[in-house]
C-alpha cells in the first residue's frame, strides 16, 4: 500500500487558521498515516543500537537500516511541509484580519457618514430586442449619521458613542495600512 503525505493542511482560499500545536499534531499524524507508532519506535531503537550491531549477524539489519533511512527522508518532509504550513497559516491569519478591517471599516464609516435612501429601480428592457437597459436596483434604507456632539445636562459635548466608532475606525484603518505586498496579493486572489 502506497501512503502519499499531504502537501498541505492550510487553505489560503478557506478561513480555517491552526495554533502551532494542531499543525504539529497534523503532521505528526500524517506521518502516523505511513508509519505506525510501533515502528516508529522500533525504528529509533535500531537507530540508537545500531552502532553496536554487526550487520552480518544481525537479523534484517539492511531491512532496517532501509526503513530507517526511508523514515527519515518521510520525517524530513513532513518538518518542511510542517514549516511551510506556518509561513501558509501567519498570511492566512493576516489576511482574515485584513479582511474583517475592510469590511468593519465600511460598516463604521457608514454609522459615521450615514447615507441616503435608494428608491428601487425596476429593471427596463427593450422591447425590441429585450436587452436590459436598466439593471434593477433594490431599495436601500436611508442611515442618519451618528451625532459628533450631543446635548448633556445643558451643555454640548463629545459623543462618547461617536469617539469609540472614529477610534474603531483609527484601529481598522492601521490593520489596513500595515498589510504585506504577501497579503494584498493574497487578498486579491481570494476575490
Amino acid at each position: 500500500m502506497n501512503i502519499v503525505i499531504a502537501d498541505s493542511h492550510v487553505d489560503l482560499m478557506g478561513s480555517v487558521t491552526f495554533s502551532q500545536k494542531q499543525l504539529i499534531r497534523r503532521w505528526d499524524q500524517e506521518l502516523g498515516k505511513k508509519w505506525g507508532q510501533e515502528v516508529q519506535d522500533n525504528l529509533r531503537d535500531f537507530m540508537q543500537i545500531k552502532a553496536s550491531l554487526d550487520p552480518e549477524t544481525f537479523p534484517n539489519y539492511a531491512q532496517n537500516e532501509s526503513l530507517l533511512a526511508e523514515f527519515i527522508a518521510d520525517k524530513q518532509v513532513c518538518y518542511s511541509r510542517r514549516i511551510a504550513d506556518e509561513a501558509k497559516n501567519a498570511l492566512l491569519i493576516s489576511v482574515i484580519e485584513y479582511e474583517q478591517a475592510v469590511r468593519r471599516k465600511a460598516e463604521l464609516e457608514l454609522l459615521i457618514n450615514g447615507r441616503e435612501a435608494v428608491a428601487e429601480v425596476p429593471e427596463e428592457r427593450d422591447p425590441d430586442t429585450q436587452e436590459i437597459t436598466q439593471e434593477y436596483v433594490a431599495p436601500v434604507e436611508a442611515v442618519e449619521p451618528l451625532a459628533q456632539t450631543i446635548e448633556q445636562d445643558g451643555e454640548t459635548v463629545d459623543n462618547p458613542a461617536y469617539l469609540d466608532v472614529v477610534a474603531e475606525l483609527a484601529e481598522c484603518q492601521a490593520v489596513i495600512d500595515e498589510a504585506s505586498p504577501e497579503v494584498l496579493t493574497q487578498v486579491s486572489q481570494r476575490q
